[in-house]
């Protein structure tokens, strides 16, 4: 593995930290407030634990594939992550960002900030590989 390989996993290891831990902040906040939250009428909270358990392990799938050598299939797994953390910001068509409460907002915006920073994190590695081959 070379030197700014390693440097970029390593750098992508912390971000995907920081992106569980926003979840989980947002998450668990939404479960123990829950009726604070704006929500479609037929989501409850454990359709909102299932949901957290279903898609923060291809976090770490996604970076497993990338050490292995999968760049392609491990990006795919990050995208997806992130676009399952994106669906955070959902909660906004349910009732303006005004009408929220700044918690839920900091919540919600810390999550969806990490997973669009994860995004193009992983998506400017893989322009630069296409773009090496």
């Amino acid at each position: 593995m070379s030197a700014p390989h390693s440097r970029w996993l390593t750098s992508l290891k912390w971000l995907l930290i920081v992106n569980v831990v926003a979840s989980i902040l947002h998450y668990a906040d939404n479960i123990a407030f829950f009726a604070e939250y704006p929500e479609p009428p037929w989501i409850n909270p454990g359709i909102i634990d299932a949901f957290w358990f279903i898609m923060t392990p291809l976090a770490p799938a996604g970076y497993l594939a990338l050490r292995r050598g999968a760049r392609q299939f491990g990006a795919f797994l990050l995208h997806a992550y992130a676009a399952c953390s994106l669906l955070a910001l959902g909660h906004y068509r349910y009732a303006s960002i005004c009408s929220v409460s700044p918690r839920i907002n900091l919540l919600i915006l810390l999550e969806a900030a990490a997973a669009a920073f994860l995004v193009v994190y992983v998506l400017r590695r893989q322009l630069r590989a296409d773009g090496a081959a």
